[in-house]
């Protein structure tokens, strides 16, 4: 299995789903923990940062920054890319548990994940910062998958409804 992907590699899988900007982060930030949960390894090697409005991978921020973060990204900007099936089952996993969610209730989301709460600590709430998301096994011990092994999937009603007015 390949494990050195970009976070823009596995960005077209959930763009052609039919995402915005903001979910697309916070469905790689999802992909990069579950599978560290997984696996006991990252699925990619970009930085996640600690952003007011949850975990950004800055180089995919980058390459969307000219669109709303609610628009849909245009399927043209996937690029196609042989995932390893081992890789596209996860991101399957991972899209039928939070795919259905909005971007901002996965902004809201995130923000009650030790990992994004960990990194913010000491800065305010409305200040920006690059900080680092630490996944790791301290951070990660409230995620446990479920009795057949997959990622369980997330009711809307879990979030905390703070960002979900922008």
């Amino acid at each position: 299995m390949k494990t050195n992907y970009r976070a823009l590699d596995i960005s077209s899988f959930f763009i052609k789903k039919g995402v915005s900007p903001l979910k697309l982060q916070k469905l790689l930030y999802y992909s990069q923990l579950w599978f560290f949960v997984k696996n006991d390894r990252m699925l990619f090697d970009d930085r996640i940062q600690a952003w007011i409005y949850g975990p950004v991978v800055y180089d995919v921020w980058a390459n969307f920054k000219f669109m709303k973060r609610s628009s849909i990204i245009p399927n043209n900007r996937a690029v196609n890319l042989d995932l390893d099936h081992i890789i596209i089952n996860h991101l399957d996993n991972v899209w039928n548990s939070y795919g259905h969610l909005s971007g901002s209730d996965l902004v809201d989301l995130s923000h009650n994940d030790l990992p994004w709460k960990n990194s913010r600590k000491g800065l305010l709430s409305n200040q920006p910062s690059d900080k680092d998301v630490i996944i790791n096994k301290n951070t990660t011990v409230d995620f446990t998958l479920d009795s057949h092994n997959r990622i369980p999937i997330v009711n809307a009603q879990n979030t905390l409804g703070h960002y979900s007015n922008f």
